[in-house]
């Protein structure tokens, strides 16, 4: 094997990170899912740890990183049709596992890994505890990788780490393991500028990977729905109160009208984000106007204000988080949105209303994004426990 590590690689700009990652993509050694779970994991990590000035973080916890993982395999450990769980990998693999756990536990198709883990604590705890060693001990020392023949060279383009896939799963849940990823310079920027165009890609990668393994057993749009659609978890406890809070008036169109659905505010195919503070109601209509666009920046205005602390919208969507055992956490959330809107180039079209679009300004997105409710929504700074 061959080894080299970042050496004179230089900084990427932009495009050459993003040929990078898909040059991992098509040279990388994919025997399982978890690497492309991991790059996944690594885009929605990134963009909700955005600072409150626009900037992107500097540091990820692999734990962080390995329950993001969980999540992911937890949304498609279910029967496909008639099928049973889709295997992922030539061994007993973590889809498969996770669902005899479902199944041992009784837990309808349709719940949540928040419910989940409120039931049945000690039981989902204990798989997903293995699943972030497993994370942490693989995948994560092995992404950077191109891989030809039996050779590989490493560039440590996206992240450097403190540890190699010798490290023992003991190791891993010592209380002082260091599980910090610390992100190459502008690697953070990059991440959260190209999430928009990479994750279709990774999830292509993905399903592509899914199918080869079960070819026998699945369509590719089928199953693209069922690995990456939005419609893994019910959303209609939440549909009522969030109706009640709007007045009973679309979200966009501010009218009433029958046919309303629950819709990601931003775009589930941008960022998977099923938190109650991204949640809001519209007019079949309209969601389905506004697909997977970013909505235009009178909406994000009137948006940001569930972010003012101790508001009435605040109050009553805590009201309506513990009425409903929904999970809500405002700084996650708002800082998706910042690193969504603020990467954004020049000219973006925004979606406004039905049949009509507008250019982003970015001074007023500044003055929404920077200088509103959402600013005052910190993340964190990452520390190792």
């Amino acid at each position: 094997m061959v080894v080299v590590e970042g050496e004179g690689q230089g900084t990427p700009d932009a495009i050459g990170f993003g040929e990078k990652l898909l040059g991992l993509l098509e040279t990388g050694s994919f025997t399982t899912s978890y690497k492309y779970a991991l790059l996944l994991a690594l885009l929605d990590e990134t963009l909700e740890r955005t600072r409150p000035d626009g900037s992107p973080p500097t540091v990820l916890s692999g734990r962080e990183l390995g329950r993001r993982v969980f999540e992911l395999y937890w949304r498609q450990a279910r029967p496909f049709a008639d099928a049973g769980p889709l295997r992922q990998s030539g061994m007993r693999d973590i889809v498969v596992k996770l669902a005899e756990l479902r199944r041992e536990l009784a837990l309808p198709e349709h719940v949540s890994v928040d419910e989940a883990r409120r039931r049945h604590a000690l039981e989902v705890r204990r798989v997903e505890r293995d699943v972030v060693a497993t994370v942490i001990r693989y995948p994560i020392p092995r992404l950077q990788r191109f891989v030809t023949g039996s050779q590989y060279v490493e560039d440590r383009f996206v992240y450097d780490i403190g540890w190699s896939e010798h490290v023992t799963t003991a190791r891993v849940h010592r209380a002082d393991f260091d599980d910090r990823l610390h992100l190459a310079p502008r690697a953070g920027q990059h991440l959260i500028a190209l999430s928009g165009l990479l994750r279709p890609v990774v999830e292509r990668e993905w399903l592509r990977h899914v199918a080869r393994r079960n070819e026998h057993q699945v369509e590719e749009l089928r199953l693209e729905a069922f690995l990456f659609g939005s419609q893994r978890v019910s959303l209609e406890p939440v549909m009522r109160p969030l109706l009640e809070l709007q007045a009973g008036r679309c979200f966009y169109c501010d009218r009433e009208r029958d046919g309303f659905e629950v819709d990601h505010f931003l775009p589930w195919s941008r960022l998977p984000d099923d938190r109650l503070d991204n949640l809001v109601v519209a007019h079949a209509r309209c969601n389905n106007a506004k697909r997977v666009a970013l909505a235009g920046l009178e909406h994000l205005a009137r948006w940001s204000q569930r972010f003012e602390p101790g508001s009435r919208i605040d109050r009553r969507l805590t009201e309506v988080a513990e009425a409903t055992r929904w999970p809500r956490h405002r700084a996650r959330t708002a800082a998706g949105a910042r690193g969504l809107y603020l990467h954004q180039p020049a000219g973006t079209l925004l979606w406004a209303e039905r049949q009509r679009v507008e250019p982003l300004d970015a001074d007023r997105l500044r003055e929404v994004l920077l200088a509103g409710p959402l600013a005052a929504e910190d993340p964190g700074t990452y520390e190792p426990r």
